[in-house]
């Protein structure tokens, strides 16, 4: 089975410029991803130049390996965001990721930008009793927050889904899927037929005050912004504040007509269930199926795995299988990706504390919270923007402290904050939840 990213066999990426020389700047912006191709662009449309630093090519890490879930949902729902801030903040909070939907769609239609978007609705499937408990809580923080929102009982979900299993579901609208590495490939065209400076294969190796080192070369600047996600730990940055979780995708051939009529009755869904390491799986433009998960075998690994993807090919297939009797999912492509996650699965935005000129963006666990984020990150450079300093802040303060860490590792000291971060009432549940999966890798 290939393991190769799927995305980018379907387009090479551009062959881009190399750094070759030292340089000084007002910006540089280290990650052309997401989070820093929207930075970028966002500070040219206020006429200010930024030069972006990229140590492979636009959308080679996190951004472009994605799902292309275009969702304000990521590793964190609405409701769990009501528990922990309340609701007036919740809905503050999400008014800043939904931004960075908006976002996205605004650059894909402006832009004509040729990605594969495909308006889909979001599905949230419980997968038992308690994970139905949570679809119910989140259609209930959506209402209490205005939001559009549709619950379905076990009975009803099969009305628009063709599954087995699940306890019921919420849905609302809003939401897309696309092919993210077709969608930073084309931004950094447009960027850099606008004049943007782009260094591609282009490795940052060192951070000073105003400075850094790449490609051995020196750059200065006023302001650095650190777009990399969980590469910032390669620079020895962040280290208590960041962290990765891993994921897979495969991707399959492409489907009958009657078996996606069977799995979606009405209209095509995005897709993904209540556990904490979950499932989810959405259609291509050209009737492929994507499906993503991982388990906690690998989630929270140090490196990548190479063994990792035909163990979690087997768990895939087996899942959609059991889902959806009788239909065949010939996956071609399964490859593997590292997503930066903080303890309490929001975001890190912020300014080095002992270095005002860096900024850090990281951690941002979804498409949408990168997109919103770079956009605030060049209001911040721009106007002073700070409305969420103090929400992203990367020395906020979490619920593992750096001891705990230390004695039970990183892995293991995530791993539980998430599971209180998502779903903190049902804390004690949860954790028998996953011991009885911890057993069973035994």
């Amino acid at each position: 089975m290939n393991t190769d990213v799927y995305w980018q066999q379907e387009k090479e990426p551009s062959a881009g410029t190399a750094l070759e020389q030292d340089l000084v700047c007002d910006i540089v912006i280290v990650g052309g991803g997401m989070a820093g191709l929207m930075c970028a662009q966002q500070l040219h449309k206020a006429g200010i130049a930024a030069v972006i630093l990229e140590k492979d090519f636009c959308g080679a890490g996190a951004s472009g390996k994605t799902s292309g879930f275009i969702t304000p949902d990521s590793e964190i729902e609405l409701s769990s965001l009501v528990e922990n801030y309340g609701p007036t903040e919740a809905k503050r909070i999400w008014e800043f990721v939904v931004s960075g939907v908006d976002a996205i769609r605004s650059n894909i239609e402006q832009y004509k930008i040729d990605c594969d978007y495909e308006v889909q609705d979001s599905l949230f499937v419980g997968t038992n009793k308690r994970g139905f408990e949570h679809t119910q809580e989140e259609h209930a923080a959506r209402q209490q927050l205005s939001y559009e929102s549709t619950l379905y009982t076990q009975e009803r979900l099969s009305e628009v889904l063709g599954a087995q299993g699940y306890f019921g579901g919420v849905r609302y609208p809003d939401t897309f899927g696309m092919n993210s590495y077709l969608y930073c490939q084309a931004l950094r065209d447009v960027l850099v037929g606008e004049g943007v400076v782009i260094y591609e294969h282009t490795a940052v190796t060192s951070l000073g005050k105003g400075s850094l080192v790449a490609n051995g070369k020196k750059i200065m600047a006023k302001h650095i912004v650190v777009a990399a996600d969980h590469f910032a730990l390669q620079l020895g940055l962040l280290d208590y504040q960041l962290y990765h979780i891993q994921t897979f995708l495969g991707i399959t051939k492409p489907l009958s007509d009657d078996a996606i009529k069977q799995i979606f009755p009405q209209d095509r869904m995005m897709v993904w269930d209540t556990d904490l390491v979950y499932e989810y799986y959405r259609l291509t433009g050209d009737n492929r199926m994507l499906i993503g998960g991982a388990d906690l075998r690998y989630t929270y690994e140090m490196n990548e795995r190479p063994e990792a993807p035909r163990p979690i090919a087997r768990k895939m297939l087996k899942y959609m299988e059991q889902r959806f009797p009788g239909i065949e999912f010939p996956l071609e492509s399964i490859w593997p990706g590292m997503l930066g996650v903080t303890k309490d699965l929001l975001p890190i935005m912020g300014q080095d504390k002992d270095d005002a000129s860096v900024t850090y963006i990281a951690a941002a666990s979804g498409l949408p919270w990168a997109a919103a984020l770079g956009k605030y990150v060049a209001d911040k450079v721009k106007d002073g923007r700070s409305d969420f300093d103090s929400v992203f802040t990367p020395y906020r303060t979490f619920v593992a402290s750096r001891l705990i860490e230390k004695i039970a590792h990183k892995q293991i000291t995530y791993a539980l904050a998430h599971g209180y971060a998502k779903y903190q009432s049902r804390i004690f549940a949860l954790i028998a939840d996953m011991a009885k999966e911890l057993y069973k890798m035994l």
